[in-house]
């Protein structure tokens, strides 16, 4: 757990700040090494996180206290590949599925070329050499790691662009992007910049000439590259600069000897086409069973979620961000201005 970049020292402080202002977070017996932070109003308890991370795992501890008596505990994002021992005689448990995660396990494969020719099919491997030939031809193309060490003049450069592009990729796809809610990009640009220099965060920049064409952010554990943001610029989409990247990211953990890049929660195509290990990412809510209130609590948050997935799995969340695209489109074109 503590290899874990989103419960890094870093991460965790950055995050309170900037969604708790600051209070200090929880530690409870039958969960000792995860961080949780208290609803304003109700008796609930949420990690550390939230839906900031990619991903968390935990160990339940056999030698519980009665501090969680009469409360609710959610834990966000947990990989349904995520061994955890649930029987604890005094609190109930509801696991609810929610995104799909695609993870590219690379512990089999040498090379990038490896695993093009034993993961994808021989159609799609014939397009994405075209498309690396073909950047590479038609463009001036370097591509940078930006993992140890950047400068801070470097970095608010390349974030301002990371910026100017995602709003630029998400409004011509006239939809809703959570990340580019202010509260959270300020978050996510205070706590890459020491993440990088402690080795938890990378920036892949992919540049023609000196001007940045594709960037993705990435957070690591000891063995796993987390897929965090990506995006690329929308006028060179015939280079297929995200595919690119896809492979460079590969590549780079394999040189690197990480075992596996995870690209995380959501459905996308390309998540499918490159990913070997498909999985589910799971809400666990802990609920004090001899307590009414909590009981009822975890029900409703519980049915909640329950609805969340049915209408994610219905397609009809696409439709709640294209509507709150909509409602927001004024201040985006001021934005893009």
């Amino acid at each position: 757990m503590k290899r874990n970049p989103f419960l890094s020292k870093t991460f965790k402080s950055v995050w309170l700040k900037h969604f708790n202002h600051s209070k200090k977070c929880t530690f409870f017996s039958f969960i000792p090494e995860l961080p949780f932070v208290k609803n304003k109003f109700l008796p609930l308890y949420y990690n550390i996180g939230k839906n900031n991370t990619k991903g968390v795992n935990y160990i339940l501890s056999k030698n519980i206290a009665p501090d969680y008596k009469g409360r609710v505990f959610i834990v966000y994002d947990v990989p349904d590949y995520t061994p955890t021992d649930t029987f604890l005689n005094n609190l109930g448990v509801h696991k609810i599925t929610q995104y799909h995660g695609f993870k590219c396990n690379l512990k089999n494969y040498n090379s990038l070329n490896d695993y093009l020719l034993k993961v994808i099919s021989k159609k799609s491997r014939s397009k994405f050499k075209g498309y690396l030939r073909k950047i590479k031809d038609a463009l001036n193309i370097t591509h940078k790691v930006y993992y140890g060490t950047i400068s801070s003049e470097e970095y608010n450069s390349i974030f301002n662009t990371f910026e100017i592009l995602l709003k630029k990729r998400f409004f011509n796809k006239k939809t809703n992007n959570n990340n580019l809610n202010p509260k959270e990009w300020a978050f996510f640009t205070e706590v890459t910049l020491p993440m990088i220099r402690n080795k938890k965060a990378a920036l892949f920049v992919t540049y023609d000439n000196t001007k940045p064409i594709a960037i993705t952010l990435t957070n690591f554990s000891d063995t796993v590259m987390y897929d965090v943001i990506r995006v690329f610029d929308i006028d060179y989409s015939k280079y297929r600069p995200g595919i690119v990247g896809v492979m460079k990211q590969i590549e780079w953990c394999l040189e690197n000897k990480f075992e596996a890049l995870d690209f995380s929660k959501g459905y996308y195509e390309y998540k499918k086409r490159w990913a070997n290990e498909p999985y589910w990412f799971e809400y666990h809510i802990y609920y004090d069973k001899k307590s009414f209130l909590a009981c009822y609590i975890a029900l409703i948050y519980k049915l909640f979620y329950s609805l969340k997935l049915f209408l994610r799995k219905n397609d009809l969340i696409n439709y709640a961000h294209k509507l709150l695209f909509l409602r927001n489109k004024k201040k985006i074109q001021l934005l893009n201005n």
